[in-house]
């Protein structure tokens, strides 16, 4: 089962005809390069040979006898693999493809991959990264179309010669130069406002969550990304603190950003930090009190007013230092069954909270698309 799961968002990608010249077109067989690929992070390995079929906008994949199909327009599509339940998020991001998949079975966890393809067109790249409730692992997979470098390589027609006689006008006329893309670099830490509330009581894994930019980002005096602009997430992991150990826990992934003009780029970013919370920034994960102070102290004053009852009591019987000590350890008692059978404080970040988050690749933008509409 786990390797299925493991391959089963390797290709989903449209089966056209390679002669279009399609940069979005991954299409065909592709043959995995082992010598080139780095897979020790995944569970299992992936089939030699995968294949990919289009029918309008959803996607039809085969590996090592197993099959499946989803949408790759933006919307979640459920499928099961094995005993394993599958959802999953496919979006462009230029020529690259962006999927997350979180992954519910006998054990949850999220993938998280860009599928980038060679200039040349016939070398698929994936890297993958799979997220863990306390692990984060990455890996690269090559891929080879054997058929696309078979065409490569076969002979091109013999051209018609080119007409070197210029016109004046046209001897010195240079093509206009690309507008320049305005990049925000990766490392780059963008300030938050949670707009909707978040908590390990009432959130579940899969649960959005809505954010606006609190400040502007800018580059060279002009500003790329405003305040107010909308960012999306999805939890990927809730835990309650236990009764007796184990502090609360949840787990946050940034996915997309839409500008307030409507530009929307897919991307990859960790949580930096959440308000006055514990942060694990290498996992992008939020962590609650421990609660140790309180329960000591909950022990204590019931221990304290357990030996005030039992002095007056004694004192009435005639054996005052005999009750204190009985009224005291009643009151330790009942006070640490309290402690054991009560949860410790969970992760609750209010509409407004700040949190921080930190890009893991290069947001690219072009001049026009930073103008108003």
């Amino acid at each position: 089962m786990r390797a299925h799961v493991t391959t089963v968002l390797l290709l989903v990608v449209p089966l056209a005809a390679f002669a279009g010249g399609d940069d979005r077109d991954y299409s065909g067989n592709w043959t995995l390069d082992q010598q080139k690929s780095d897979m020790r992070g995944l569970p299992a390995n992936p089939g030699p040979v995968l294949s990919v079929s289009l029918q309008g906008s959803a996607f039809h994949c085969s590996e090592s006898g197993a099959t499946w199909s989803f949408r790759a327009d933006g919307t979640a599509s459920d499928y099961q693999i094995g005993g394993a339940s599958m959802s999953t998020e496919a979006k462009w991001e230029g020529a690259a493809l962006l999927i997350n998949t979180l992954v519910s079975g006998r054990q949850s966890y999220v993938i998280e991959d860009r599928w980038e393809m060679s200039r040349d067109q016939t070398t698929l790249t994936i890297t993958r990264v799979i997220r863990r409730a306390s692990s984060r692992a990455e890996s690269t997979l090559v891929y080879r179309n054997r058929e696309r470098l078979a065409a490569l390589r076969a002979p091109a027609p013999a051209a018609k010669p080119a007409n070197l006689a210029l016109r004046p006008a046209e001897a010195h006329v240079e093509p206009p130069a690309a507008a320049p893309d305005f990049v925000v670099k990766a490392g780059t830490r963008i300030p938050l406002s949670l707009v909707n509330s978040l908590s390990t009581k009432h959130t579940e894994a899969g649960d959005r969550v809505y954010l606006e930019t609190a400040f502007p980002v800018v580059q060279d005096g002009r500003i790329i990304i405003p305040k107010g602009s909308y960012v999306t997430g999805t939890v990927t992991e809730v835990k309650r603190a236990g009764r007796v150990k184990g502090r609360a826990e949840l787990f946050l992934r940034f996915d997309t950003m839409t500008l307030p003009n409507g530009v929307t780029r897919d991307f990859r970013s960790r949580l930096d930090s959440a308000g006055a919370n514990d942060v694990d920034r290498g996992e992008g994960k939020i962590r609650g009190d421990s609660n140790k102070a309180g329960d000591a102290k909950t022990v204590g004053e019931a221990t304290g007013a357990g030996a005030s009852v039992g002095a007056i009591a004694g004192s009435v019987a005639g054996h005052g230092a005999m009750g204190v000590g009985i009224g005291a350890a009643a009151g330790a008692a009942a006070a640490l069954a309290a402690v054991l059978l009560s949860r410790g404080p969970d992760v609750v970040l209010p509409r407004g909270t700040t949190v921080e988050m930190v890009l893991d690749r290069d947001l690219r933008y072009r001049a026009k698309e930073l103008a108003a509409r």
